[in-house]
């Protein structure tokens, strides 16, 4: 099943993909995690509340009003190698959390408002985010995945000047509507527990990162472990569990976003965003 949250005729509304259709529900998103992670898919189906074509909505990004983003940076050994000489020199010892605040996130079909009075090194990160269906208070790694609805598809743009300027990464990665997510929530028993997928990155149809979730320095159970000894998980969070080499401040030379690019990133079996890039302003 794959939950996603869309705007039909002014109103927003959770419903599940189902060919070219989205059939509604009568829950909100955060329920509908709450029942996915749970295992009760058949309360969800049976709270359908008509059908629509996905070509008359307009998705919104799988996210509530009280969702949390947490970013991990330095989480493959090929990005901590290509960029040790900018952010970590040896490989992390622990995972390395940063936020990211709600104003920083756009919708899977967005355009990208990249405006160059604020920067023009506009970088791209693939990533796989981990959606949190149920409270995760101290919990050990092997239960973390009773936490867990699904998966979806993350791509953390990031200003590279502003990050590289501070010591914390804050600013650099919170950018008005910059970090698209979506385009739903594939559930976690589709795609299985400790995910082996691929994941790709096209500019303008030219692959620019490639990478396997197996290659996470530290895998989902341990970061949802180490977050939740310090403050609970909660339904609707979403854990971004980093990016592989490829980025564009460090391509030779420098590569970075430009005004009518489409930055494309494919998860296998969890979707793709394709979001048009504009930088006026």
């Amino acid at each position: 099943m794959q939950l996603v949250q869309f705007v039909h005729q002014g109103s927003t509304r959770c419903g599940y993909i189902d060919g070219d259709e989205i059939v509604g529900l009568d829950w909100s998103l955060r329920d509908a995690l709450v029942l996915l992670t749970a295992g009760q898919t058949d309360r969800i189906t049976d709270a359908r509340a008509g059908r629509v074509r996905r070509s008359d909505v307009a998705l919104l990004p799988p996210v509530v009003p009280t969702s949390r983003i947490f970013c991990i940076g330095i989480n493959y050994l090929d990005h901590q190698e290509e960029s040790k000489d900018v952010f970590m020199a040896k490989v992390p010892e622990a995972p390395v959390v940063f936020l990211k605040a709600l104003s920083s996130i756009a919708g899977p079909d967005d355009v990208l408002e990249l405006p160059q009075s604020l920067s023009t090194e506009f970088d791209w990160e693939a990533e796989l985010g981990v959606v949190i269906g149920a409270p995760a208070r101290n919990v050990s790694e092997k239960e973390a995945w009773d936490a867990v609805a699904g998966y979806t598809v993350v791509n953390d743009v990031s200003v590279r000047d502003r990050q590289v300027r501070h010591v914390q990464w804050t600013l650099g990665k919170n950018a008005p509507a910059s970090t698209p997510i979506g385009p739903g929530v594939v559930d976690r028993d589709t795609i299985g527990v400790d995910p082996d997928i691929e994941i790709t990155l096209r500019v303008n149809g030219t692959v620019k990162q490639n990478a396997w979730t197996r290659d996470l320095i530290f895998d989902i159970p341990r970061l949802i472990s180490e977050i939740s000894e310090v403050t609970p998980l909660l339904p609707g969070d979403i854990i971004v569990t980093g990016t592989a080499a490829g980025v564009g401040f460090k391509r030779t030379p420098p590569e970075f976003l430009r005004d009518g690019d489409v930055v494309e990133v494919e998860i296998a079996g969890v979707g793709t965003l394709s979001n048009r890039v504009r930088t006026e302003g």
